[in-house]
């Protein structure tokens, strides 16, 4: 018997084909993630917004939003004060003593937020809960200044939650190598290529060994403690 020859895919198949390539090699290049070098404020946001996936999705961290919530409240109150400056129901200058109550709170709690910001959590983007219970949480920071290829990201503990914030050791880029803050300081150029592409899964496994290192002194230490 004749060999059975296989059927010659036709000109529709082979479009066919060829659009469902090009829907995978754009779905593929939509997951890349491109920085202009130099841009510093962007390359920084990538990084970070990495740190937190690999902390939260990969290592399964959740998030202390305990700080987040009051600054969200403070914001609100003043954003209220605005509001009621607007709406009472008295014309000026009847009502000027509303007018001036409401900028005294606006302006207070703006600055209550600026001192949050400047006190406690300084280059901090990040708070996460411990997964036992009794143990600290973490408070992750990062800097990347402009003009060098040097990006810091720190962890230090966070006994007491975010809340408790302003007594915890606090990383700051001038004294990285101080008491209770673990740090590594790398250069972008190993993550960004030079078309400004990341990638994510060179840095992503340097942060877990990072992490990794991190939970390892603190379990240590805690060991010493009950010593």
């Amino acid at each position: 018997s004749s060999p059975t020859m296989a059927p010659r895919k036709g000109k529709a198949d082979r479009d066919d084909q060829s659009d469902v390539e090009s829907e995978q090699e754009e779905e593929v290049a939509g997951h890349v993630k491109t920085a202009v070098l130099g841009d510093t404020a962007t390359m920084k946001r990538f990084l970070d917004d990495h740190v937190a996936e690999v902390l939260q999705s990969e290592l399964k961290y959740e998030e202390d939003v305990g700080l987040s919530n009051v600054k969200l409240i403070i914001g609100f109150s003043g954003v209220f004060a605005s509001l009621i400056s607007h709406i009472y129901p008295k014309p000026f200058p009847a009502n000027w003593w509303v007018l001036l109550a409401c900028c005294v709170w606006y302006f207070a709690m703006s600055g209550v937020l600026q001192l949050i910001l400047s006190y406690m959590e300084l280059e901090a983007f990040l708070q996460l809960r411990p997964k036992e219970e009794g143990a600290p949480g973490l408070n992750v920071a990062s800097n990347f200044p402009r003009f060098t290829d040097k990006y810091i990201l720190a962890v230090t503990p966070l006994p007491g939650g975010s809340l408790r914030m302003l007594s915890a050791p606090k990383f700051n880029c001038k004294t990285a190598a101080a008491d209770g803050v673990h740090h590594m300081e790398v250069s972008v150029t190993k993550y960004f290529d030079e078309d400004g592409v990341f990638h994510e899964d060179i840095f992503g496994a340097d942060v877990r060994k990072f992490i990794q290192e991190y939970e390892s002194k603190q379990q240590l230490s805690q060991k010493k403690k009950n010593q």
